[in-house]
């Protein structure tokens, strides 16, 4: 598949330099793979394996967070909410000092957090400069304009930090579904019709979600002339979004996932990205 960055890439100086994987621990399987297009797919799980361990995404980022050095010293938990999610939990005690920023005001229930703030990053008191590592989980989507979210990011790192993020690929069907459903005013009838997750809580939050941010264009543009030296993209298959479908309907999403997405990697359905300052 022809790459979607520019040919340029790796030798404009406004364009961050495309980087490979770090080396994946043994535990990954050998999970780690580039392929034909340059990006980065995690992952390589036969197609009963996505069903046996639907959760496999989650613990492959925690693994890219876990392996990065930086994580080692002052670190941002961008949008925390109030507590690690369960896919997360493993971070627990892994991280240096933890400081947090969300809008939501459960964060002052977050019991690992050293520092605060109840706050959108981008208008957040959050100080630049110091911090090695930062990431976002399932917040990138929410993000109406990605440029001032990421100048900000870009501000808090130190030399060398990096920031990590996972979100739903843009390019994938349910990333399509979900912004259409938004747009035509369904959301609040989804959600209750999608029911509860297994913690008692609505599967679907209700934060507006734009998918600008999403996809390997649309960060590069995003970040162009911000200052960040290496950028890598990574893809991840998940077979999760079928719970969003009524049983009979389930099909539906199967077949695209095994004609698909599990096999082109730029067409999986969980889309992280790494920036180095």
């Amino acid at each position: 598949m022809k790459s979607a960055l520019p040919a340029s890439l790796g030798r404009n100086p406004e364009v961050p330099t495309m980087t490979g994987v770090p080396a994946s621990p043994a535990s990954s399987k050998g999970s780690a793979a580039r392929s034909a297009s340059g990006y980065v797919r995690l992952g390589r799980r036969g197609w009963n394996e996505l069903f046996a361990e639907r959760t496999a995404f989650e613990r492959a980022f925690a693994e890219l967070l876990l392996q990065a050095p930086q994580r080692q010293g002052r670190v941002l938990d961008i949008g925390c909410g109030d507590d690690f999610p369960e896919g997360l939990a493993c971070l627990r005690g892994q991280l240096g000092p933890l400081d947090g920023v969300d809008p939501d005001p459960a964060i002052v229930r977050h019991p690992h957090l050293q520092r605060r703030w109840q706050s959108p990053l981008e208008s957040s008191a959050v100080p630049n400069g110091s911090y090695s590592m930062a990431y976002a989980y399932n917040v990138v989507e929410h993000v109406a304009n990605p440029r001032p979210f990421l100048e900000k990011v870009h501000a808090l790192l130190e030399p060398g930090g990096v920031f990590f993020a996972l979100a739903p690929n843009a390019t994938h069907p349910f990333a399509m579904l979900s912004r259409s459903i938004e747009v035509i005013g369904l959301k609040g009838f989804a959600r209750r019709q999608i029911g509860l997750a297994e913690t008692g809580e609505l599967r679907v939050n209700d934060y507006p979600a734009y998918y600008r941010c999403n996809s390997p264009r649309a960060v590069q543009r995003a970040i162009r002339g911000l200052g960040f030296s290496e950028v890598t993209f990574y893809f991840h298959p998940c077979v999760q979004w079928d719970h969003y479908f009524p049983r009979l309907l389930r099909w539906a999403p199967h077949s695209y996932d095994f004609a698909l997405g599990s096999r082109v990697t730029s067409l999986m359905q969980v889309f992280m990205f790494r920036l180095q300052k």
